[in-house]
């Protein structure tokens, strides 16, 4: 048999199995958009002034972190055989939830810039930053997965804890937010802003649980 022929179906075997390296260094990118996200937020509710370089720049890393899902897709879908830490549909699924973190953070920044605040509050400030201490968690579980243990899952129960944060923040803000000291128009705008908030540590304790999940599923 000619070895041309033979390096040609060496070349296409190769290309039917996982470099698993390829997905998590792909997950890596995206955790690095999640984090990105939510600094550009965190900068925002410091100062408000910024608020136009902030919908820039949160414009620019969604479409970073979509260009990555979908080169994690192409992968996928190019792969005949899944690694062996994460099947297809953990694959998928992971893409899926830190992507939706980003969007989550591109919401609220989008809404500032509709709702034409001005100036964030002590409530906006304590949720960004538990939405930065998660991403952060998320992002450096992410950086290790590929070599996780199953004692090394403590960063589930870390993001739960932020999530619980959020929730009560959540309810302390519209204890106040209702209590009539703001107009109608400012109630609708500050509460749809907290609960986007709120819905962003929720995406972040999804990453977690689902991570969790995996590492577990394969111990």
């Amino acid at each position: 048999m000619p070895n041309g022929f033979i390096s040609r179906v060496q070349s296409v075997m190769q290309g039917l199995l996982p470099r698993e390296h390829d997905f998590f260094a792909l997950f890596h990118q995206l955790a690095d958009q999640s984090v990105e996200a939510a600094t550009c937020l965190t900068k925002l509710v410091a100062d408000f002034s910024r608020l136009e370089l902030s919908v820039q720049q949160i414009d620019e890393i969604e479409h970073k972190a979509d260009g990555i899902v979908h080169e994690i897709v192409r992968k996928l879908n190019a792969t005949f055989v899944t690694p062996v830490l994460l099947d297809r549909e953990d694959i998928y699924r992971i893409a899926e939830k830190l992507d939706d973190t980003v969007d989550m953070i591109k919401g609220t920044i989008d809404r500032c810039k509709i709702f034409k605040l001005r100036e964030a509050d002590d409530h906006m400030r304590e949720m960004v930053n538990l939405i930065q201490r998660a991403t952060q968690v998320l992002h450096d579980t992410i950086r290790e997965l590929e070599g996780i243990r199953l004692e090394d899952t403590e960063f589930c129960a870390v993001v739960n804890a932020l999530e619980n944060e959020g929730d009560a923040g959540l309810k302390r803000s519209l204890a106040e937010l209702f209590d009539g000291r703001y107009e109608a128009l400012e109630v609708l705008k500050r509460k749809e802003i907290y609960e986007f908030l709120e819905d962003t540590l929720d995406g972040c304790e999804d990453v977690a649980n689902l991570l969790e999940t995996v590492i577990v599923k394969n111990a």
